[in-house]
């Protein structure tokens, strides 16, 4: 009888956690590439652009395994600019070319439809190293995460001649 009266608690502990918005994070939301492209090319910064949904579990290990603390931790917020782009999302973002439009359109436009995505660009927009696509091998996702950091910073540096 005791399980059956915090049952409903943990219940709506569960939903709350369930219901989270991939926003709730501290990781910084797609808003203007455009002037991030200006960031980027002024500190020789690839921009690194995490595509996910609310509904995605494996969006949301991603997100919590490796993104945020690899965000909190400063050691790589100081290497590339962290951006996510949700794909199901009607809130507005400029791209790369300055053009308004809203993150669902973006997702469409760079052929993203299926999540979780990371993706590399450089100031203009243009990748710098293969996806990150899915979560399939938890063992190795840090090591290819990392992999295509140090990859996309040792590009823009040959980009901007240093």
């Amino acid at each position: 009888m005791r399980h059956a009266l915090f049952a409903p608690i943990a219940w709506g502990h569960w939903l709350l956690l369930a219901a989270t918005p991939l926003f709730a994070s501290s990781l910084p939301v797609a808003e203007n590439l455009q002037a991030d492209g200006r960031l980027s090319r002024q500190a020789a910064m690839p921009i690194m652009v995490f595509y996910a949904t609310d509904s995605c579990p494996y969006c949301e290990l991603v997100r919590e395994l490796y993104l945020q603390p690899m965000y909190d931790s400063k050691v790589y917020s100081e290497k590339v600019l962290f951006r996510v782009v949700d794909i199901n999302s009607i809130v507005d973002v400029r791209d790369f070319s300055g053009r308004q439009l809203s993150h669902e359109s973006l997702a469409s436009r760079q052929g993203v439809s299926f999540v979780p995505v990371i993706r590399f660009y450089d100031a203009a927009g243009r990748e710098l190293v293969p996806e990150l696509f899915g979560y399939t091998s938890p063992d190795f996702y840090a090591g290819f995460l990392e992999e295509s950091i140090a990859t996309s910073v040792a590009k823009m540096r040959v980009q901007q001649g240093m």
